[in-house]
This record gives C-alpha cells, structure tokens and sequence, in this order.
C-alpha cells in the first residue's frame, strides 16, 4: 500500500492565512494597476504622432513589464520572507512548531513555498496584461513562458536569502534589510569582480603586446572571466531578455570581446541553465543554513 503524501503543514497552514487575508488581494490588485498603467500608456505612446496605429510597437511591453516584475519581486519577496521566522518568534509561536515532528528544514521549505504561491499569484494575475504583446505585438508565446519561469527562479533565489535572515535575526525590519544587504552585495561582488578580471586581462595583453613589439600583436581573450557573472542572479534574466527581443546573447557579448574556443562557446551558449543551477544550489545552501539555525534555536528551547 502506497504511502499517501501529505502537504507541508507549514505551507498548508500559510495558504489558509493568506487566503483570508484582504492586504493580500489589495497588493495584487495594486500591482496589477500600476502595470496596467504602464501598458495604457504604451498603447497610446504607439498610436500617437502617425495616422496608422503601429501594432508592432507594443513589442517593447515586454521588456518594460518584464523589467518592472522582475524590480517589484526583488521588492515584495524580501518583504514576505525576511519575517518568516523572525515573525513566529515575535509572535512566539515558534516554539509551538518546533515540538511538531517537523524538521527545521522543512519549516524553511514551507515558509519559502509559501512565499512562492504568493510570487506565482503575482505574475498569473499580470498574464493578461503581458498579453497584450503577444496578441497584437507578435510575441512568441515561449517567451511568456520562459518570462515565468525567470521570475520563478528570482522569486526561489531571493526567497531562500530571506528566509535566512529570517532565522538568523529575532526583528523582521532587520531582516528585510539584511536581505537587502545580501542581494545588493552578492550583485556588487560579481560585478566588481568580473570588471578586476577583464581588467587584469586588458591590462596584460597591452604590456605583453608592448613588450614584443611585433607586428602581430596578440588577440585579447576573455577565457572563463564572463563566466564570474554567471553566479549574478540576474544574468539569466539579462541573457533571456536578450535573446527574446534580438537575435544577440550573452554568448555572442563574450565572441565579441574576444576570441573563444568551441568549447567555451558551447559553454557560453548555455548561460541560463549553468547559471539558473548555480543559483539555485547557492539558493538550497541558504535554505539548509536557516535549517540549522533553527535547530539550534529547538536546542535552546530544550535547555
């Protein structure tokens, strides 16, 4: 006989709160307007100046939406996770949880599927909006798609952040701006870095070019140095953008800095999916390290 698997009760448990809760459907309302906003003025943004109506022009929606989701749910997600577990402590209904048989890394996953539930109602609601460049500005339909998916991955990545917050500080304030203090140092660091990089190799092709004096001077080759950015959470959404609205990537960015062999290229061709899987292990070690925090705080308790 097969063993019936269960809903987290976490997860089960924050899905009966938030459907009860008015702030939850006034947010998503509010959201969705201020894009709706946006898209009613892209629409009479194509049609003025010309007696034609330049149906093509609504194109550019979904960039602009796209890019407006992706800065609202590095906003709201923080916001929702950072008081996960510091919320349960001040409300003290965490030491209630923690003699359920539950395991602390479960609480952390539940409070993060939680979290994405909230993300996904989100980006569903705003579907008919970014429809809009799909139905008259000759969209692919993948791209919709693929612009979820994005969103979902982000929505996991910063989620799982504050959540460790969440376990590490006892005020939610400060762990939404510890959150916030993470994600902006983790895109700082990988961009500081990879501008050291090509920097350092800029630097060493003009001294060795320098040195030999010939006139053959040596191609400057960026070699793995792109691929510092690749545990930039946001490259996958910059290469997927790119590639939805132009023939370019961020592979054909790197062809163009320099020459790569075969083997980097298809390296490089694959961007999202290394990318995504290297964010998302990093995302799984946010989420063990809340774990572990929180069994120390069972530990505590049973002292």
């Amino acid at each position: 006989m097969k063993k019936k698997r269960r809903m987290n009760p976490v997860l089960k448990k924050e899905l009966v709160v938030n459907s009860r809760s008015i702030k939850m459907s006034l947010a998503i309302m509010g959201v969705n307007a201020f894009l709706a906003l946006i898209a009613l003025v892209a629409i009479l943004e194509a049609g003025a100046g010309s007696s034609n109506y330049e149906y093509s022009a609504l194109v550019s929606l979904f960039p602009i939406i796209g890019c407006l989701e992706c800065g609202m749910l590095s906003l709201i997600v923080p916001v929702i996770t950072s008081g996960s577990i510091s919320g349960e402590r001040e409300k003290q209904t965490l030491d209630i949880m923690l003699t359920t048989p539950m395991s602390p890394f479960s609480i952390a996953a539940g409070k993060l599927w939680s979290a994405m539930v909230i993300v996904m109602m989100y980006m569903l609601t705003s579907i008919p909006i970014l429809s809009i460049a799909f139905v008259l500005g000759g969209m692919s339909w993948w791209a919709l798609l693929g612009l979820l998916g994005m969103l979902l991955y982000l929505g996991i990545y910063v989620g799982s952040i504050g959540i460790f917050c969440s376990s590490v500080v006892k005020r939610s304030i400060s762990a939404t701006v510890l959150t916030i203090i993470i994600g902006v140092a983790i895109l700082m660091l990988t961009s500081i870095l990879f501008a050291v990089g090509m920097g350092v190799l800029s630097y060493l092709t003009v001294v060795v070019n320098n040195q030999q004096a010939t006139g053959n001077p040596q191609v400057f080759h960026p070699g793995l140095v792109p691929a510092i950015m690749m545990f930039n959470p946001y490259s996958p959404f910059f290469d997927f953008m790119l590639r939805s609205m132009t023939n370019y990537s961020v592979c054909e960015m790197v062809k163009d800095a320099g020459n790569i062999s075969p083997l980097l290229e298809i390296f490089y061709n694959l961007w999202i999916p290394i990318s995504i899987g290297l964010n998302l292990f990093i995302a799984l070690g946010f989420l063990k390290l809340a774990g572990k925090n929180i069994t120390v705080s069972r530990k505590i308790k049973r002292k």
